[in-house]
């Protein structure tokens, strides 16, 4: 739980089970870099305070950006809301968001060359899809034979009621310790009044935090790219790339400002925790693989 943890420590972890590398194809809802809003979302304004305040205690602002200052919540938000488009908000497009230029077809430097963004394209699920996203935000009732494999699936009452329960939850713990609103309580208070909610909303606040901490701007969260800058990950760096191919000369060589095959001199190397280092060499081992470090 995320309580257990020193911030840096619950950030390496995500990170280091690989979230922040695959949160850009994950779900989220209509576009705020193109300067539109969504056109429903789904908290109340007091709920949305309640979920802010919560996400800031969690990941709080500090020598890196922090929940609220990447817009972590607006993607939750815009997500829980995603059928209330015509469309369904769930995926992009891609694969250029036309933050990184194209190479020079000559030299491998970054051009003056930009595609367009294609993150801007809602892509319509499939069938499926929209069946296993109904299930994953309104619950296994909401869909025919939703939980026909309860057995071996356990049925679920959906992202929307975990959320909704939950606010009711954390406000009702605050003033079981005597204040006002959940607003009231330090920190410490709302970690506890956090551990206090079910595991099923526990486990997924802060998948869905993560995700937008660090999900492409054009998802909602992750606002100007800020928590890829602060956490030096390159976002979606294709088609400019890590490793630049000169023809002049038939050689790779590293970009400078990220450098694939060196070490970067000016990205802060910590080495990782114990709990951090043993929990990557856990997933190594569990996946046949060897650890080199």
């Amino acid at each position: 739980m995320a309580h257990r943890y020193r911030r840096r420590t619950f950030l390496q972890l995500l990170a280091a089970s690989g979230a922040a590398a695959t949160v850009p194809w994950l779900p989220g809802c209509s576009d705020r870099a193109s300067g539109t809003s969504a056109a429903a979302h789904f908290f109340t304004a007091d709920e949305r305070a309640t979920i802010d305040q919560l996400a800031a205690a969690i990941v709080p602002e500090d020598q890196t950006v922090g929940a609220a200052g990447t817009d972590a919540v607006e993607y939750i938000d815009r997500f829980l809301a995603a059928f209330d488009a015509d469309i369904a908000t769930i995926y992009r497009g891609g694969p250029f968001s036309g933050r990184t230029p194209y190479p020079d077809p000559v030299t491998g430097d970054p051009s003056d060359d930009f595609p367009e963004n294609a993150f801007l394209e809602i892509l319509p699920p499939t069938r499926m899809q929209e069946l296993s996203f109904r299930i994953e935000l309104f619950g296994s009732a909401s869909v025919p034979d939703g939980d026909v494999n309860v057995p071996i699936v356990p049925s679920t009452p959906g992202l929307q009621a975990l959320y909704r329960d939950a606010v009711v939850t954390l406000q009702d713990f605050a003033r079981e310790r005597g204040v006002e609103s959940f607003a009231a309580l330090d920190d410490a208070g709302k970690l506890a009044a956090f551990n206090a909610t079910p595991p099923e909303f526990r486990d997924a606040f802060l998948e869905n935090l993560a995700e937008g901490m660090f999900c492409a701007p054009e998802y909602g969260g992750n606002r100007d790219a800020i928590g890829w800058r602060d956490y030096f990950y390159d976002g979606d760096s294709q088609p400019l790339g890590h490793t630049l191919y000169d023809a002049t000369s038939d050689t790779l060589r590293d970009r400078p400002d990220q450098p694939n095959q060196t070490l970067d001199p000016n990205r802060q190397n910590d080495g990782l925790e114990p709990d951090v280092e043993g929990f990557v060499t856990a997933v190594a081992l569990s996946q046949g693989g060897k650890r080199f470090f």
